[in-house]
């Protein structure tokens, strides 16, 4: 009678007993560390390892990107300085000096082609020099045009070099600019004066001139001779920017050739 309450308190009483170790077993559970590879990702330990196959092409192309950089921030030697200063020099003077040269020539081509048959000898002597001191500014443009060629040439081939021998080349060949500018601006001012004189002479008489089917207009001052002078005046513009791109590039190859001897 008494023996199935006892066993079902056995039963009840082991029961319980696997319940408390399930419990225990799972609060110890609990309590453990995480393992390492489900722990979460921290600063002091990255998800994933760098890669070296991926990280050499990475520091290759940051030393690639690095080092013109580093080159660019480099003072610029006594060479470099000279061959920039051609360059930037010969062709601001190719732009400028060509410009006015090539308004100059078109306004005495222009003047030339529909002025009267009758032309005074002054006024023949003066178109003639205009057009003289035209042809040598253009010849001038042409040559300090030559100053970018060597420019290229000291840029080109630097070890072959030295700013003493560019220094000495480039004074040669602003000696012959120089040169052309100011027989260009000599020939342009005698030019001015037989045409100012001229024009000055037909002032004076054209007052008693009387014009009838234009037979008298030659002793006139006509809005042509007004465009010769304007054309003459920028010819001794243009020579004499010339000039002065020669007296700065001279500047520069004498403290190129000083840096070298220093």
């Amino acid at each position: 009678f008494f023996f199935l309450p006892q066993q079902h308190c056995s039963i009840h009483m082991h029961m319980r007993g696997g319940s408390l170790l399930l419990l225990s077993v799972g609060t110890a559970a609990l309590r453990l560390p995480p393992p390492a590879a489900c722990a979460r990702p921290t600063l002091a330990s990255p998800v994933r390892a760098a890669n070296p196959a991926l990280s050499a092409p990475r520091a290759a192309a940051a030393r690639r990107t690095t080092t013109p950089v580093l080159a660019a921030t480099a003072p610029p030697t006594p060479l470099t300085q000279l061959a920039s200063r051609l360059w930037s020099w010969g062709w601001l003077n190719w732009w400028v000096q060509g410009a006015l040269s090539v308004v100059g020539a078109v306004l005495l081509l222009f003047a030339n082609s529909v002025s009267s048959a009758s032309v005074s000898a002054p006024a023949l002597a003066g178109r003639a020099l205009a057009l003289a001191a035209c042809a040598t500014s253009f010849a001038s443009t042409f040559w300090q045009w030559g100053y970018t060629r060597l420019a290229v040439r000291i840029r080109r081939r630097p070890e072959r070099w030295t700013a003493a021998s560019a220094a000495s080349n480039a004074a040669r060949a602003l000696y012959v600019g120089t040169a052309l500018n100011l027989v260009g601006i000599g020939i342009a001012i005698v030019g001015a004066e037989a045409i100012v004189g001229n024009l000055a002479a037909k002032a004076l008489t054209q007052g008693s001139a009387v014009v009838l089917d234009g037979r008298a207009a030659a002793a006139t001052v006509q809005a042509l001779d007004v465009l010769i002078v304007q054309a003459n005046t920028n010819t001794i513009a243009a020579c004499f920017f010339g000039l002065l791109t020669s007296m700065r590039l001279k500047l520069a190859a004498a403290t190129a050739e000083r840096a070298a001897e220093a």
